[in-house]
């Protein structure tokens, strides 16, 4: 909503040629994750804003449009030919007073179910644990990780980790997604395995992959997952000690403290690891060894 304001309001416009906000990596997640949330405004979300402006104002070739650059425009112009065919938005402007999100779960479970794919979208964004509509609401989310639309798959993944979802067949299914050959997908599915302390051993291996990746939330992905574990195994270890010495050389701040914080939890004395790894390297040791204070007096505050 925030974005449409910006373009309705005419600021679209100056913000299709200029940056508001410093540009950040590529650790966000489009389905909204609490840590690293994506740009605001970036190329496809404004782009696709511009698409709601118009249609909302019923204009099939708006010649505003020809006033955007070229990265806003034509993916625009794509995403308005697709709502002025489908209509496929749960914003609908003959229905824009219609109190659409004072639902239930019962309604928001048949939601979820529209032809839609927004609806579906919105529907599975409102998921709420119900003990009455646990096995529901499991069947669906597990029809829903099943599809090939990526979408759909990443929203229903946010709502296994918000209804807290243990299901045998729907673990397994993000056991299989979190080596799926979409980015995002596996690190989503990845994490929310981790959240739901669903990490086996293979899927430790996974992890252990993933930090190879050059994705920046995949190997995120992997070591949130590994570092939800009590102990890791020498394999995993040592890719570990790969990415963290990547991380030191590249001076990745972000990655250093997180590795920090999983080898304070794995090793008795992480300093001695670091010393062996590290060698004669006196300044990647100095930084290795702040962050490892770091993380020992972050555990201490979370208590």
């Amino acid at each position: 909503m925030v974005d449409l304001a910006v373009v309705v309001t005419g600021l679209g416009a100056i913000r299709s040629r200029i940056d508001f906000v410093k540009r950040t990596g590529n650790f966000w997640d489009s389905t909204g994750w609490g840590v690293f949330p994506r740009p605001f405004l970036d190329t496809p979300a404004l782009a696709y804003a511009h698409a709601v402006a118009a249609w909302a104002r019923g204009e099939s070739d708006p010649a505003w449009f020809a006033e955007l650059p070229p990265t806003v425009r034509n993916p625009g112009k794509k995403s308005l030919k697709f709502l002025n065919k489908t209509g496929d938005s749960f914003f609908d402007p003959q229905t824009a007073n219609q109190p659409l999100l004072q639902q239930d779960q019962q309604q928001w479970l048949a939601l979820a179910r529209a032809k839609s794919t927004s609806k579906q979208i919105i529907a599975l964004r409102h998921f709420e644990p119900d003990e009455t509509l646990a096995d529901q609401q499991a069947t669906v989310l597990l029809e829903k990780l099943r599809l090939a639309k990526v979408p759909l798959i990443l929203h229903a993944i946010s709502s296994v980790e918000t209804v807290m979802l243990s299901d045998e067949p729907v673990v397994d299914q993000l056991r299989y997604l979190a080596e799926h050959q979409d980015d995002e997908v596996r690190a989503k599915a990845m994490i929310a395995l981790a959240k739901l302390g669903q990490v086996d051993e293979a899927t430790v291996g996974v992890a252990a992959k993933m930090l190879g990746g050059r994705a920046k939330h995949v190997v995120y992905a992997g070591a949130f997952a590994l570092g939800s574990q009590p102990t890791v195994d020498d394999t995993a270890l040592r890719a570990v000690d790969r990415s963290f010495l990547s991380a030191l050389q590249t001076c990745d701040y972000e990655f250093i403290q997180l590795f920090a914080l999983c080898y304070s939890r794995w090793l008795e004395q992480p300093e001695t690891h670091f010393s062996e790894l590290l060698g004669g390297e006196d300044e990647y040791l100095e930084m290795a060894s702040e962050a490892l204070e770091a993380a020992r007096e972050q555990s201490v505050a979370l208590g």
